[in-house]
Formats: C-alpha cells, structure tokens, sequence
C-alpha cells in the first residue's frame, strides 16, 4: 500500500481545506505521518502554546481507563491527512491530539 499526505487548516466544527500536499509516496501510514508531523514542526510548539493558555481538559473514567476531552478552540489548527493510494483518507492529526495528550498527562 502507498499513502500521500496533505497538510490542511481545520477550522472549527467544519471540513478541514488541504493547502499542501507533500512531495513523494510512503509505504506505510506511520512513515506518512512522521513526513505530516516533520512539516508541520514549525507550527505545532507555536500552536500548542496558544492552546496551553486556553484549554480547560476534562477527565472522566470509561470502563478500566480514563479519557481526557478539551473544548474545541474557536479559531483553527493545522493538522494533516493521509490517504491511501486510491484517494481514501485513512488517518488525521492535528495539534488538537497533542493538546489533548499533554493535558491528559498533566
């Protein structure tokens, strides 16, 4: 299988628009997303400290673990998608995951 990535803008509770798409195919979705994660290295710690001032996480228990869940900021984020080699996006990413894992972490 080979995958392509697009970077992209996620607005708020909308479609995300792709502005990018990287150069070259990938032969696994996890080669994929570290070319998505290297791209957006500029942006992410810049975005991620905007979002550390104003998000709230909230944890609860589900069944034997714990999820931690952030309020959608108001303004949008950078992120990725991949897809696979017949056009399907298969995976996304946004600052919005690391967000939510560095507050589930404390």
């Amino acid at each position: 299988m080979s995958y392509t990535v697009k970077l992209a803008i996620f607005p708020p509770w909308k479609a995300p628009i792709p502005y990018e798409t990287l150069i070259g195919v990938f032969a696994t979705a996890a080669e994929a997303a570290g070319a998505g994660a290297k791209a957006l290295e500029p942006v992410t710690e810049r975005e991620l400290a905007d979002l550390a001032s104003s998000i709230t996480p909230r944890s609860q228990r589900v069944g034997e673990g714990w999820a931690t869940a952030i309020e959608v900021p108001d303004w949008p984020i950078h992120g990725y998608l991949i897809y696979d080699k017949i056009g399907v996006e298969v995976h996304n990413w946004t600052t919005l995951d690391v967000a939510v894992e560095r507050a589930a972490k404390g």
